[in-house]
């Protein structure tokens, strides 16, 4: 095993499940078959308590069995999933396709980073987890960026129904590469702890962690629900279906160019000021989201919450790492993502049903004071048990 061809395998992982040539058309191609907002809500709702069963279970199994088989069984997981929501367009369907792909995730998301930080620690470069992480994930934005292009362009020259068989087509090449990665040998000194033991170290013990936890979470359920909102809000804008996909891919090239720039943000700024502009950051975005009308400056400001998704990612992971040891690195990990999906699960209904009644005017509103509160509370607390060596 050489350091790069691993990280290389890992990138080519993230870009091809990163190729979401759905994305752009997912919430038309629900309408297109009857899903109101709510509908909608209610199946990513789904697809989050589905993550909830999975994640930690998932994490632990790519702990204990290894990184590289999580990864195998997440990338069959995904082809069969969009196969599912391809060969059986109905909500019944949907359902299950999202169930799959949920077990799939599970298993892909903390193996995946676990195995990129127990690699880089492996050649001692683990301090450079931050630049490498950015740099995967803004390959994999760059290639949701040209799937967003193909979108538009399949949809348009054949059917929303054919960008979905090319999404199956191409979920099934992470296979082989997920076959050619090299599991990293475990520490000689490394502990393996019970699924409980991690939980309770994670949730309890370890305060940093729980607080972390709960910051990421509402960061991250506060981008993840903006995901779904902004397609519908393109539409009550006007914006014309032929550009949906143009508007994606810049979106995620602008996730990518955060991501690239995480570990220079980490070093311009302190501790507290960096943090503390990610806590307000939900409220004053959904804030101003809700104030304006004119189409111009909406689409000045919802960019924002693309770039903060791509600045905080790599930097909350690699604060989580460095608190945790290998061999419970994925299950962490596992833990982080679980929080992100249990708020997004308990509120994204009800920002959509108010969304349906009262407007998306309205559900910006509620979005940013949830999830703002719930970051701004965390940070608070974060900050009155971490004093991290980068301040």
């Amino acid at each position: 095993m050489t350091m790069y061809r691993q990280i290389w395998l890992l990138a080519a992982i993230r870009a091809i499940r990163m190729f979401m040539i759905t994305m752009p058309i997912i919430v038309l191609y629900w309408q297109s078959h009857g899903l109101l907002l709510r509908d909608i809500f209610i199946l990513q709702v789904v697809y989050s308590i589905s993550i909830v069963l999975f994640e930690l279970p998932s994490g632990y199994f790519a702990d204990r069995f290894g990184h590289r088989l999580s990864l195998i069984l997440g990338s069959m997981a995904g082809a069969i999933g969009f196969f599912t929501y391809w060969a059986f367009p109905s909500y019944a369907g949907f359902l299950v396709a999202e169930v799959v792909l949920a077990l799939s995730a599970g298993f892909m998301s903390g193996a995946r980073d676990a195995l990129l930080y127990d690699t880089l620690e492996h050649f001692k470069a683990d301090a450079l987890y931050t630049k490498w992480q950015g740099r995967l994930m803004a390959i994999g934005n760059a290639s949701e960026a040209v799937a967003a292009v193909a979108a538009g362009i399949v949809a348009s020259l054949s059917s929303i129904a054919t960008v979905l068989l090319v999404q199956w087509i191409v979920m099934i090449a992470a296979i082989p590469c997920a076959f050619a990665l090299t599991n990293v040998p475990a520490k000689a000194n490394a502990i393996q702890k019970s699924l409980r033991e991690i939980v309770r170290f994670s949730l309890r013990e370890n305060k940093r962690l729980r607080f972390l936890t709960l910051y990421a979470g509402g960061l991250s359920a506060s981008t993840l629900t903006m995901v779904w909102f902004i397609q519908p809000h393109w539409e009550m804008l006007g914006v014309n279906i032929l550009y949906f996909g143009y508007l994606w891919a810049g979106l995620n090239l602008i996730v990518g160019l955060g991501s690239l720039m995480a570990h220079k943000v980490e070093t311009w700024l302190r501790f507290r000021t960096l943090f503390g502009i990610m806590a307000i950051a939900p409220l004053v975005l959904y804030g101003l989201t809700a104030y304006f009308s004119a189409t111009l400056l909406v689409l000045m400001v919802t960019p924002l919450f693309w770039l903060l998704r791509g600045v905080s990612n790599p930097l909350i992971q690699d604060y989580v790492q460095r608190e945790c040891a290998a061999g419970e690195r994925a299950t962490v990990l596992s833990i982080n993502a679980l929080a992100t999906r249990l708020i997004f699960s308990i509120f994204s209904p009800f920002l959509g049903w108010i969304g349906d009644i009262w407007g998306l005017q309205t559900a910006f509103l509620a979005s940013g004071l949830v999830f703002g509160v719930i970051t701004i509370v965390a940070f608070a607390y974060l900050l009155t048990v971490w004093r991290p060596v980068r301040v």
